[in-house]
């Protein structure tokens, strides 16, 4: 029988989905937990019951086996732009012996061919599943595609959402219909994928979303709990995302964000 994973390193402790993971990794007692910090990372302290490794900012391969070995399980949490830094982890892990990779997935299943040809960092993101594949006689994995979390994008002006200045951006009409979940499902799945159906889980991109929607009815419960109207502005997709397409391709990395929100309120479903 293959023993439960205990000795878990987290990457990523403070970003958007990171700390969320922490808080449920600690609520599980089996759990030993380290944190992978950057040399120049200013986080907030960590928690007294973990145990942190700082490694060089460039992420040295002999750096990165040293802080692995012993690790049954590494989790990623880089954010949504640093996923090409992902493979040299993940050599890493493979030269440490680590038993479990979790890749920093979190969105739309990446896998599909319209939504890899859409952005770089959906193509980075496809590009990580089929590395593990090659290498599944190495080490196992698991992904989670959960959608968007819709706190995140409220706060963060995303989905078409710019609460603060009373606007919406309604792509399409605003008939694209899109999972969404809630960071602290979403890590509650990863931890739940590591400790109650590890075998199901292995070797598999899991899917996660609490309701599905689209941004015409996201719009009409906005309005419905302010009691206002906001305004409006369409956005074709034919147009835009070849205009956001070329502004990525002369280095406005903004226009990365509007290619990832095209991909979850236009095509998708």
């Amino acid at each position: 029988m293959t023993p439960p994973f205990k000795n878990i390193l987290l990457i990523g402790a403070n970003g958007s989905i990171g700390s969320y993971i922490l808080a449920a990794l600690l609520a599980e007692p089996t759990f030993t937990i380290t944190i992978l910090k950057r040399a120049s990372s200013k986080a907030t302290p960590l928690p007294p019951n973990t145990r942190s490794i700082t490694v060089p900012d460039s992420y040295p391969t002999a750096n990165l086996i040293a802080a692995f070995r012993g690790q049954d399980v590494v989790i990623s949490c880089l954010t949504t732009l640093s996923t090409a830094d992902q493979f040299r982890l993940i050599d890493a892990a493979i030269a440490a012996g680590v038993r479990r990779y979790v890749p920093s997935e979190y969105g739309l299943n990446n896998m599909r061919p319209d939504a890899q040809a859409l952005n770089v960092v959906f193509r980075d993101k496809g590009a990580v599943q089929a590395y593990f594949r090659e290498r599944e006689d190495r080490i196992e994995w698991m992904s989670v595609s959960c959608g968007m979390w819709i706190g995140w994008s409220m706060r963060n002006d995303f989905l078409g959402m710019h609460v603060p200045e009373r606007r919406f951006d309604m792509w399409d009409k605003g008939v694209g219909r899109f999972s969404v979940s809630t960071e602290e499902n979403t890590a509650l799945a990863v931890v739940r994928g590591l400790v109650q159906i590890p075998g199901e889980t292995r070797n598999r991109n899991v899917l996660v979303e609490e309701f599905v929607t689209t941004q015409g009815e996201l719009l009409a419960e906005i309005e419905r709990q302010m009691g206002e109207r906001l305004v409006v502005e369409e956005v074709d997709s034919a147009e835009r995302i070849p205009a956001l397409q070329r502004d990525y391709e002369r280095g406005f990395m903004s226009a990365a964000y509007g290619l990832i929100e095209a991909g979850f309120v236009t095509v998708w479903r």
